[in-house]
């Protein structure tokens, strides 16, 4: 009994302090259900919030990816992200801010970018992909037209 209060102890110690994993582009709060790995040609892995924010850090930083995964949005797993199936502009966005702000001569309100949208929600199985945009709007692609390059 005494040593699993030690090892009970022992957990709470080890998790203090820890903080959520943030995006390594916008430093947002990763995403439960869609987070993307990106693992470079030097080994490096890239954790980012989304897809979006993935694309973003390899063209910005003229990388190669080698290998990418990405959270499936169903069961909270990796898969590969060149085969999964895509739900592009779907009313879920966790990791993107919508802000209006005037524009710069002070008359006219307008939406701030964010790199986050249209939003890219990721699935393995190509029938939950089409129940969640029934559901949630959006269209169905492939790698290919994430990207604009084959795959």
């Amino acid at each position: 009994m005494r040593a699993l209060a030690l090892m009970f102890c022992v957990a709470l110690v080890a998790g203090c302090g820890r903080s959520q994993r943030v995006c390594a582009v916008c430093d947002r709060g990763e995403c439960k259900g869609m987070a993307f790995r990106v693992t470079l040609e030097n080994g490096k892995v890239v954790e980012t919030c989304c897809p979006r924010c993935a694309l973003h850090y390899l063209e910005t930083n003229h990388q190669q990816a080698h290998k990418m995964e990405a959270t499936d949005f169903a069961t909270g797993n990796w898969v590969d992200a060149t085969r999964a199936v895509y739900v592009s502009d779907s009313d879920v966005h966790p990791c993107a801010t919508l802000e209006t702000r005037q524009d710069p001569q002070g008359c006219c309100m307008m939406k701030t970018y964010d790199r986050c949208l249209p939003s890219l929600v990721v699935f393995q199985q190509q029938e939950a992909a089409k129940t969640f945009a029934k559901e949630h709007g959006g269209q169905l692609i492939a790698w290919k037209q994430v990207t604009g390059k084959p795959e």
